[in-house]
């Protein structure tokens, strides 16, 4: 999982940044197009999903988008 991958790589850290957005569609083009690649999704749109995106490269941490979640 990218949770055990970043605690092998560099232990106790700040994994990742998470952001409530209503639009995921948008934010997993907008991050492509900036280099920013979607690394995970789960969940759904009827109660809510996530995605976390690599900016690891870019950013030093991992991004996560929330949307629906009550």
């Amino acid at each position: 999982s990218s949770w055990q991958q970043v605690l092998d790589e560099r232990g106790e850290c700040i994994h990742h940044i998470a952001f409530e957005v209503t639009d995921t569609a948008g934010k997993v083009r907008s991050l492509g197009d900036r280099g920013i690649a979607v690394l995970h999704q789960g969940g759904d749109p009827r109660h809510g999903q996530f995605t976390y995106f690599d900016a690891r490269d870019k950013l030093g941490v991992l991004l996560e988008t929330l949307e629906g979640f009550k």
